[in-house]
């Protein structure tokens, strides 16, 4: 199963490339041959709002941090195959002249490899329970209907308990497919889902499979 989704989901958004980096920047934390600067947290919280679009606090940005280095080091250490692998991967992608530093880097590789665990999900295991389960989480799932490829707009009904919808929108990320038809009191309609919307649903699935991979990631972690 490949979903056209993960391609976009698991495209990040770095935008410090470019900054000179201040290596006499404060150091805000140094434990166990883990440093920390405020300049690694200022990048942290930057690419994590990027990634999630959410603001994160100092103190758990500080932790993330730590065990962002924590499996870079132990990935060096002890797997340096799968690292050179991801390493590729980053350059070929971004290129080494523009990555200025060392924390970002790292925070890439980490990411990288929490794709992995995550594109592994969706490929194999993602089902319409699991969709189902998203599409309850929000607190409704308002979208547009149309008889006419959503030229005109009938009326705007909640889908978030809908179960045919769930199942056309799972054929659609199966199929790489933008279709959404379903019967609504016996007459088809079109399911009008623009940018916006689809984004919004795309970050919760996202958020979803990283919730469900998150016991396996951190065993992978720890295990290195």
């Amino acid at each position: 199963m490949v979903f056209k989704i993960q391609s976009k989901l698991i495209f990040l958004f770095f935008i410090f490339f470019f900054i000179t980096i201040n290596s006499q920047a404060n150091i805000i934390y140094d434990k166990n041959n883990t440093v920390i600067t405020e300049l690694d947290l200022k990048y942290y919280k930057q690419i994590y709002y990027d990634r999630f679009n959410e603001e994160i606090n100092d103190s758990k940005a500080i932790k993330n941090l730590v065990m962002i280095k924590r499996l870079v080091i132990s990935l060096k250490k002890n797997n340096s195959g799968f690292l050179e692998k991801i390493d590729t991967i980053i350059l070929n992608e971004i290129g080494e002249e523009n990555i200025k530093s060392e924390t970002i880097f790292d925070i890439i590789r980490y990411y990288k490899t929490r794709n992995e665990f995550v594109s592994n999900y969706l490929k194999n295991d993602f089902n319409k329970f699991d969709l189902e389960n998203i599409f309850k989480s929000f607190s409704n799932l308002k979208l547009p209907i149309s008889k006419n490829n959503c030229l005109t707009i009938i009326k705007i009904i909640d889908l978030k308990n809908n179960k045919e919808f769930v199942n056309v929108f799972f054929e659609n990320l199966k199929n790489q497919s933008e279709d959404y038809e379903i019967l609504i009191d016996n007459a088809l309609y079109n399911i009008c889902i623009n940018q916006q919307n689809k984004n919004i649903i795309d970050r919760e699935i996202f958020k979803y499979v990283e919730f469900k991979t998150e016991n396996e990631f951190k065993k992978f972690i720890y295990a290195q």
